[in-house]
């Protein structure tokens, strides 16, 4: 597991003028390394970055029971929180310098419910970036072999700002 680096406040994030000069798959291995924060949300979901490459992101998770709906099951927000971040960092790697992305579209089909405590690694594989698009697929799978979720993702490319 990679000791990623987490915002205390908004002004520990780096300035998107800044992220800009970077690709975006730079960026991404900063993120991982822990020379640039991460999303702050991924500390409450308990939830690292343990792979990035060019179109690849994974992420390893664990639910626990902060993560439980009013049932006791692993709530179906936790599935979209790993699924939105390796999808669209999936994309943010197909990014030039100069370019920031944002989610368009999340679709998520959750397949089985996840046991607590159970580890899980969501795959986001870039499909296609474009001029003003980037659109990913991936999915969670558990160390148990299954797969517990598909995912799709489209976002906005646009032009950083400075």
């Amino acid at each position: 597991m990679t000791m990623q680096k987490f915002a205390e406040t908004a002004e520990d994030f780096l300035p998107l003028a800044e992220v800009g000069k970077m690709s975006g798959l730079e960026y991404m291995r900063k993120m991982m390394a822990g020379d640039v924060p991460s999303t702050t949300f991924a500390q409450g979901c308990n939830y690292w970055i343990s792979t990035v490459e060019p179109g690849l992101v994974e992420l390893t998770g664990v639910p626990d029971h902060a993560h439980t709906n009013a049932f006791g099951g692993v709530h179906g927000g936790w599935y979209g929180v790993l699924l939105d971040t390796c999808l669209t960092c999936a994309v943010i790697t197909g990014l030039k310098p100069g370019q920031i992305q944002t989610t368009l579209e999340l679709k998520i089909n959750m397949l089985r419910a996840i046991p607590l405590g159970l580890e899980v690694i969501a795959v986001g594989r870039l499909e296609h970036i474009g001029r003003s698009t980037g659109v990913a697929r991936g999915e969670i799978r558990g160390a148990d072999g299954k797969v517990y979720a598909l995912g799709t993702a489209t976002c906005l490319v646009m032009a950083a700002p400075g």
